[in-house]
């Protein structure tokens, strides 16, 4: 009840409204996102966890968010405190649109480009950049060592000490960019070639990343103070995240009494179809099969409904369950909900929008679910999986189906 008083005098100081949409992989989020696009007064991040882990372990942005949280054996990592401290951090420089304070990975992701309230800083990078810089070119030369999965090991660890090293070496010294010279003053200034399980050849890679992590931040910063205008004047800040265990928005929760959660969910058996069809797999092609998709869905969905549970009665008012099926069908119901959570009014453009493009033909593309065939989409998993399997997915996910409100 006492937080719950926090949130309503937050309101009442007409503070920004920070927004957490808390998604799955596949899981329609994409629509979701439509909606907050339609909003000239929001500023909408898609995804943003994909470069936080790029940025921290010096990944390809090509891993799947089951890699970062999850190891070989599909069982859950838990993040390390101070994994857990950098992601909130993170997290909070974007509701506080402290853009540059951010890892320059998370201003140079593709992501960015389908937030319309982007589109001007997207422009000015595209208008200004003279080099082709973004996180996969920069990760490119750790990409052999600083590897998917690799996070489960002690190489995780090592990869992210041995980045944050070599780059704070490059910029205490932001006079020197010859690879040789900036080897050597790490040879000197610290003591990464006696401790570290990386060879000197290999070494050398993560001074050639960090000199490309440099020149992104210098790119970003000519476009960045329009970004951040744009954020400080919007009334709502959302952040859409589906590489977070709901376990992990705790603390986040705590430190902004003025935000909000949205579990957003879509029947698992309709996920694992989508998995499926589009080859964003969990298992390699030996295990691949609707049936194991569904089940380690479930397994994340269980845990997830399990923690949000144990949130809701400690925050309450804060937590809001909403399901992809009730957008696609009621898109304007829906809207109201989420906008109802912070006493707000649904942008009128999401009107147009639903009219526009609620009601088509195409199926899906790489970003997520086209909103064209969201209505079409909704129920189509029960024509295309075959009833052995759904048989199989029930008994199997049985509870979970049931929390979120679906039938068997």
């Amino acid at each position: 009840m006492f937080f719950h008083l926090i949130l309503q005098n937050e309101l009442e100081k007409g503070k920004p409204v920070k927004l957490f949409l808390f998604s799955y992989m596949r899981g329609g989020s994409s629509i979701a996102g439509e909606l907050f696009n339609c909003d000239l007064s929001a500023t909408m991040w898609y995804e943003p966890g994909d470069a936080f882990f790029s940025s921290y372990y010096g990944l390809y942005h090509e891993n799947l968010p089951q890699h970062d949280l999850y190891f070989k054996n599909m069982t859950r990592r838990k993040l390390k405190s101070n994994e857990l401290d950098a992601m909130a951090n993170f997290y909070n420089n974007i509701f506080s649109c402290n853009y540059e304070e951010l890892p320059p990975e998370a201003m140079a992701h593709y992501f960015l480009t389908e937030s319309t309230a982007m589109d001007g800083y997207v422009n000015c990078m595209r208008g200004k950049r003279t080099r082709n810089i973004n996180i996969n070119s920069c990760n490119k030369h750790t990409q052999s060592f600083c590897s998917r999965n690799m996070v489960e090991t002690s190489l995780g660890a090592q990869c992210h000490s041995t980045l944050a090293a070599v780059r704070a070496i490059v910029q205490i010294h932001p006079d020197v960019r010859n690879e040789s010279d900036l080897f050597n003053l790490i040879k000197n200034e610290t003591d990464l070639i006696n401790s570290s399980l990386i060879e000197p050849n290999q070494l050398i890679q993560f001074v050639r990343q960090a000199l490309c992590v440099e020149t992104m931040r210098s790119d970003n910063g000519k476009c960045i103070s329009g970004a951040k205008r744009k954020c400080h004047r919007d009334k709502l800040r959302v952040v859409q995240v589906n590489r977070m265990k709901m376990e992990d928005l705790e603390p986040l929760i705590r430190d902004n009494p003025d935000s909000y959660v949205i579990h957003y969910t879509r029947d698992p058996r309709a996920v694992a179809l989508s998995r499926y069809n589009t080859g964003v797999l969990i298992f390699d092609k030996a295990n691949r099969s609707i049936v194991n998709e569904a089940q380690f869905i479930c397994l994340r969905m269980r845990e997830d409904i399990r923690q949000r549970i144990i949130l809701e009665k400690k925050y309450p008012g804060v937590i809001t369950h909403l399901t992809y099926e009730r957008l696609a069908l009621d898109p304007k119901g829906a809207a109201k909900t989420i906008y109802g959570l912070f006493n707000g009014t649904y942008p009128k453009k999401w009107n147009q929008f639903v009219a526009q493009h609620m009601y088509g033909h195409l199926e899906s593309n790489g970003f997520g679910i086209t909103v064209k065939n969201a209505t079409k989409t909704a129920n189509k998993w029960k024509l295309k999986i075959h009833k052995s399997q759904i048989n199989r997915i029930n008994h199997f996910c049985k509870d979970v189906i049931i929390d979120l409100g679906y039938q068997l």
